[in-house]
């Protein structure tokens, strides 16, 4: 499956993607303002191949151009709350392609994929309160910040809030 935008492409996930996949995930400078970071790369193995034979879960390598471009990072949509057609956002830029919109462009696309192919009702997303980056990509796309989960994880020795985000199908496209 791909998705094609005006200067990325989203390509779901392979079994030639996942060397890829294992080190972006395992990279806890990437990951620093997650709780955990798996570093297992044959856990991580197992856990996106089970994804890819699934439909709970669509993830998407995003390459600069075409299918065949670079690999700049990661993105995830997966099913949050099944019988209330509720699906959740997730992504990783490599840093040097980020704040030059690629995230923003990517997460418009899988909004548009979620609402559209997937008949979302609602797409949530979340971040640690620190992470600026994270929410400031979630609201330049329109999501809105609909709560803080107080001291929701530990997270480096420190319990930190985590920011929610949604976007709800009556509000796509406004």
């Amino acid at each position: 499956m791909i998705i094609s935008g005006n200067r990325i492409t989203l390509k779901r996930v392979t079994e030639a993607d996942l060397d890829f996949v294992c080190r972006v995930e395992s990279d806890k400078e990437l990951w620093r303002y997650n709780s955990s970071v798996e570093t297992d790369h044959e856990q991580l193995r197992k856990t996106f191949e089970d994804r890819m034979r699934g439909d709970f879960a669509y993830d998407f390598v995003m390459r600069l151009g075409d299918p065949a471009g670079v690999a700049i990072g990661l993105v995830y949509i997966w099913n949050y709350i099944k019988e209330r057609s509720s699906w959740e956002l997730g992504y990783c830029v490599l840093p040097e392609y980020q704040q030059q919109g690629f995230c923003t462009e990517a997460l418009k696309l899988l909004l548009h994929f979620g609402f559209t192919d997937l008949k979302a009702h609602k797409i949530v997303a979340m971040c640690n309160e620190h992470n600026a980056p994270s929410y400031q990509v979630m609201e330049k796309v329109g999501m809105v910040r609909e709560g803080v989960f107080r001291e929701e994880y530990l997270c480096s020795g420190q319990w930190v809030n985590q920011l929610f985000y949604c976007m709800l199908e009556s509000e796509y496209g406004k």
